[in-house]
């Protein structure tokens, strides 16, 4: 098993408040989104998962058994600090109860956040909504880790100086 690529300040910073959008693209390289609503670490940090809309994501879905492959940006919106992560091995999942409180604890933090930095309470609210039949788990491997904050680091996978 190889070391894995999400040191302690990589987990502390995608289990945060963070935005979390997550793309594929289809065998034509049709580009595919949605935005995510948890992300869970697995404690071997061999694995992430991540929670969306099942309708939100329709395309994403497909796109990501199809292709084997998928991105996701976290960044916190005080700060615009983001990273991105990629992977393989992807594999999808209904999202259980459990699943629904860590979606419900990360919609708390984040509608918090965000109502730090002046957005309105019932808009974030209704921005998060979540209902547990329309939610699904989408589970990967990392297989590489970008720094994404604007700057001359961007773009530049996290652990490497620029040039």
């Amino acid at each position: 098993m190889s070391p894995p690529l999400l040191h302690d300040n990589i987990v502390a910073f995608i289990e945060r408040e963070v935005a979390i959008d997550l793309a594929s693209a289809s065998a034509d390289h049709h580009p595919s989104s949605c935005r995510g609503f948890a992300c869970r670490v697995a404690p071997d940090r061999q694995r992430l998962t991540l929670f969306v809309r099942r309708e939100e994501a329709r395309q994403l879905l497909q796109d990501v058994l199809v292709q084997d492959a998928i991105a996701v940006v976290f960044c916190l919106p005080e700060t615009e600090a983001a990273i991105q992560i990629k992977g393989r091995q992807v594999a999808l999942s209904a999202v259980s109860a459990d699943d629904m409180l860590d979606i419900q604890r990360y919609r708390d933090a984040f509608i918090d956040g965000i109502v730090r930095i002046g957005h309105p309470r019932p808009f974030a609210e209704a921005y998060m909504a979540v209902e547990a039949g329309q939610m699904a788990a989408i589970s990967f491997q990392p297989d590489a880790v970008f720094e994404q904050t604007p700057g001359p680091r961007a773009g530049q996978p996290v652990g490497q100086e620029a040039a």
